[in-house]
């Protein structure tokens, strides 16, 4: 089933959080408040790039976010604590959402 959904509002968006979306450098970034930081290539090496929110009404800025990426929820963990509770066997994720 495909999902068509609009660019995610500045205002909208969450800090420590990665979105998909359309980018100079590439297509998924974490928020960090200010700028999307992308993995991009320069000179042959992979390296993080700041890339600007692209504003609509203002047509400038490097990257468009459309979707949240949903990092998921450990249902069955290994154990209850420290990287045993990091790690396990089911994860459970939500559906695809535009945050909006």
């Amino acid at each position: 089933m495909a999902v068509i959904v609009e660019q995610i509002s500045l205002d909208r968006l969450v800090t420590g959080r990665w979105y998909v979306g359309r980018g100079r450098n590439g297509n998924v970034g974490l928020w960090d408040g200010e700028f999307f930081l992308v993995i991009g290539e320069k000179l042959g090496e992979y390296v993080i790039k700041r890339e600007p929110y692209y504003s609509l009404t203002e047509e400038w800025g490097c990257f468009q976010p459309f979707l949240e990426v949903d990092e998921g929820r450990m249902v069955e963990p290994f154990g209850k604590v420290g990287w045993d509770a990091h790690y396990g066997r089911k994860m459970e994720f939500r559906q695809a959402r535009d945050s909006g």
